[in-house]
């Protein structure tokens, strides 16, 4: 009869303990809580020529894919520049790479209804961003 009526007062306490901290848990003051947040500053919009000693083991760039007229030239354009085009994500975009490194340049903006997963839709949406320069 001991042993229960001290299990059973362990029993009371712990749910006592776990209750009490939780309700004074709700009702603790958090407008003194100051959270820290590391600032950083935005990247510089400025053109700096590159030095030798930054651009020492870097592949050089690719040609601009973007043409005087605003259009994605879609024979150099780089993943991230034909993911930038509407309803084409990174599948479709590495899609359209792998043709042209396939089968070589494209030869009319047309030609990208080859690609897997553009279809009348798809091209109606990118025709007036594309180009395959040069015409």
């Amino acid at each position: 009869m001991k042993k229960a009526s001290i299990l059973l007062l362990a029993v009371f306490l712990m749910a006592s303990c776990l209750t009490g901290g939780f309700f004074l848990g709700r009702q603790f003051n958090r407008s003194d809580v100051q959270l820290s947040r590391q600032e950083t500053s935005p990247p510089s919009t400025t053109s700096q020529a590159p030095t030798q000693s930054t651009t020492a083991g870097i592949e050089p760039a690719p040609p601009p894919a973007q043409i005087d007229d605003g259009k994605i030239n879609i024979n150099t354009a780089t993943l991230e520049q034909l993911i930038s085009l509407p309803t084409i994500g990174e599948v479709i975009a590495q899609r359209i790479i792998a043709y042209r490194q396939t089968h070589g340049p494209f030869r009319s903006v047309g030609e990208l209804t080859e690609v897997e997963g553009i279809g009348e839709k798809r091209m109606e949406a990118i025709l007036e961003y594309v180009t395959i320069g040069g015409s």
